[in-house]
């Protein structure tokens, strides 16, 4: 009876393991603004060298500060940005987007008319969300009411009724 049970409750811990895994696989990254833009950006910033180091304090090729870096959780990929990857550096970047706006790179924003674009981001459901723990964890003015208003399409009339998959975008 004993290793039934030990083996049943293994085999739930696996099975539970795997399907948490697949969520969080199956569940596409969300980009808040196009990488176009962000190479727009690079090549005003760096000519679009994004392993550059010039010593002038800013790395990579979105000239970002190391204390900036390692404020957004950039060291989780590398020491400073330019040895970090396009890919990283831009998810870096969309962190001190959401924090800061455009202002985090002022004169090519200004340059490449950069206001102009809105800050967003978009969010994947998971198993278990609801629009209020979403709500909370990114923080989002007006609460779920906001969330659902902005993916009353997406969602339905039943705010209560949150698929797993389904892709809502998120005001900043």
């Amino acid at each position: 009876m004993y290793r039934r049970i030990v083996r049943s409750s293994a085999y739930l811990t696996v099975v539970t393991l795997l399907s948490l895994a697949a969520g969080v696989l199956a569940a596409p990254a969300a980009h808040a603004v196009p990488d176009a833009t962000w190479d727009r950006l690079a090549m005003c910033e760096s000519s679009g060298r994004w392993n550059v180091n010039t010593g002038n304090g800013y790395y990579g090729g979105l000239q970002i500060l190391p204390s900036t870096w390692d404020e957004a959780g950039g060291r989780v990929y590398a020491p400073l940005p330019h040895q970090a990857t396009k890919r990283q550096q831009i998810t870096i970047a969309e962190k001190i987007l959401r924090w800061q706006g455009w202002d985090a790179w002022p004169q090519c924003a200004r340059k490449l008319d950069l206001y102009s674009v809105p800050i967003t981001t978009s969010y994947v459901v998971q198993q278990g969300d609801t629009l209020s723990s979403i709500a909370r964890k990114f923080s989002v003015p007006g609460g779920w009411d906001a969330v659902y208003q902005i993916n009353r399409n997406v969602i339905g009339p039943n705010p209560d009724h949150l698929l797993p998959g389904t892709r809502l975008e998120l005001p900043t």
